[in-house]
């Protein structure tokens, strides 16, 4: 059995990253695991575009998938409010943890077939946060 490693960029609409401009929450595109894939994460870059104040943060969640539940066609995700919250990026250097531009891992669940990115951003509106993520997947074939 032959382990390898494989890295991907997360696509947001098909960029390899968001600028987040207003207090919103969004997806990145979907991600598909490769059926072989024993253990995943991503890490996250928050970087913010001005001086960071009180409040500029994202809050990050993993929409699993694992497959068509709803028996209609497509993948269904996890909904906004019952995504699982990976955790917290803030790029106030004031704070512990904060700095700025900020990257943090996280593990991903392997049993969902696909997923999504969904991030959170309390107050991007007057200090642009620059988000861009990889996931790198372990396999075993």
């Amino acid at each position: 059995m032959a382990i390898t490693r494989v890295e991907t960029q997360v696509q947001f609409s098909a960029a390899n990253s968001i600028t987040v401009t207003s207090n919103t929450q969004a997806d990145s595109d979907a991600f598909t695991f490769d059926a072989t894939t024993i253990m995943a994460g991503i890490v996250v870059s928050a970087d913010n575009a001005g001086t960071p104040a009180s409040g500029d943060y994202v809050d990050l969640y993993w929409k699993s998938s694992t497959g068509d539940v709803l028996g209609d066609s497509g993948n269904d995700y996890e909904t906004d409010e019952h995504a699982t919250f990976l955790g917290r990026i803030d790029t106030v250097a004031a704070n512990t943890p904060g700095e700025d531009p900020a990257r943090k891992y996280f593990e991903l669940p392997v049993a969902a077939t696909a997923g999504r990115l969904s991030y959170k951003c309390n107050q991007a509106a007057t200090r642009n946060i620059v988000l861009r993520a990889r996931i790198t997947e372990v396999r075993a074939a």
